[in-house]
């Protein structure tokens, strides 16, 4: 795991068109979307596309790992992140059997400046099932900055009329806090106190090794919920290719283990757009289910333990750098190899269906 500090501000441009005169304004995403490491670390090297696995990537405030807000919660009027319901669909046209309802007087149009994040102490009770736990506000860790500017005629050292614009870059950084980077990288070993470029205008950050990545790991059961701490693509739009639109069964398979679940609840956030340039130019836009979204899953066959085996710290988005969303599943293929869909494994007990 490698943890990268900003030297100065940092700007992750989002998909939308950026020039002076005309789109003339530049918002920045944070945290990144997980395809801007694997250039960031294969930059500067012979390393091949193939040769570098990019895998858990997100943030450290104040040196602690800290996680989305899980969408299956709410903020509550005691500024906690309350578990929701799930609730049976009954006979309304709800596509899963089940549907996650928050607590009738809680404040559901809170706003948290950047959104709210848990801790890694806060996370594991998450994923243990615990129903309330206290949350960290993202934008008291950063700090926005807005910069203009305007485009030169150099041949006549003026500028040129009508042609401004502004950029949002993001500093790391606040009074009080500090902000940092990290992504889990196979295939490269990077001296300490390297730097690096990274996002739009290459700015620079410092990179090093980062403390081990500590989550607890659930126990074996047969309901259970997939929480995505990163962004994922999948073939059906929300729902991954070995997912039957139908029936929402399907079978997940890695080797010798293979479990077949039913998907019961979901809770989704607003679909992200993942574009982005490269040295080759624009990259094909995508849209995928955002970090923080939720899937809750019963099993149907395979045994218990397989489904932290199969699916707990692993990449299970469906997008394929080249190879699109029809490709032959073996082994190399089955995980994503560049962080999106990075999942971790949540219990569910039975009497939360009843």
């Amino acid at each position: 795991m490698y943890k990268l500090e900003a030297v100065d501000t940092v700007i992750f441009r989002e998909a939308n068109s950026f020039d002076a005169g005309v789109h003339f304004h530049s918002s920045s995403k944070f945290p990144p979307y997980p395809a801007t490491y694997a250039g960031l670390f294969k930059e500067g090297t012979s390393l091949k596309d193939r040769d570098i696995k990019i895998g858990f990537n997100g943030v450290m405030l104040d040196d602690e790992y800290a996680f989305p807000q899980p969408l299956d919660t709410v903020i509550t009027q005691q500024n906690t992140l309350q578990k929701m319901k799930l609730v049976k669909s009954g006979e309304s046209s709800h596509e899963l059997p089940y549907t996650l309802s928050s607590i009738s007087n809680e404040n559901k149009k809170t706003h948290i400046s950047e959104g709210a994040y848990l801790k890694a102490n806060d996370f594991n009770r998450y994923l243990l099932g615990d129903e309330t736990y206290p949350f960290t506000v993202l934008g008291d860790y950063i700090t926005r900055e807005l910069h203009t500017g305007i485009k030169m005629d150099y041949e006549k050292h003026t500028t040129v009329e009508g042609m401004w614009y502004t950029e949002e870059s993001i500093r790391l950084k606040s009074k009080t806090h500090t902000c940092a980077l990290v992504a889990q990288v196979e295939g490269v070993n990077l001296q300490e106190n390297s730097i690096k470029k990274i996002g739009a205008n290459t700015r620079l950050v410092k990179i090093n090794k980062a403390k081990e990545l500590n989550i607890v790991k659930p126990k074996a059961s047969r309901y259970f919920k997939l929480y995505f701490a990163t962004p994922a693509i999948f073939k059906h739009g929300w729902l991954p290719r070995w997912i039957n639109p139908d029936t929402k069964e399907g079978t997940f398979r890695h080797k010798r283990r293979k479990v077949r679940v039913k998907l019961i609840a979901a809770a989704i956030g607003k679909a992200v757009p993942i574009g982005g340039y490269s040295k080759n130019g624009p990259r094909e836009m995508h849209l995928a289910i955002p970090a923080g979204s939720v899937y809750y899953f019963e099993l149907l066959e395979g045994e218990v333990q397989n489904i932290e085996k199969i699916f707990h710290q692993k990449c299970i988005s469906d997008f394929r750098h080249k190879l699109g969303f029809d490709y032959e599943w073996w082994d190399r293929l089955i995980y994503c190899d560049r962080g999106f869909g990075y999942t971790f494994v949540g219990e569910v007990k039975e009497e939360e269906l009843r």
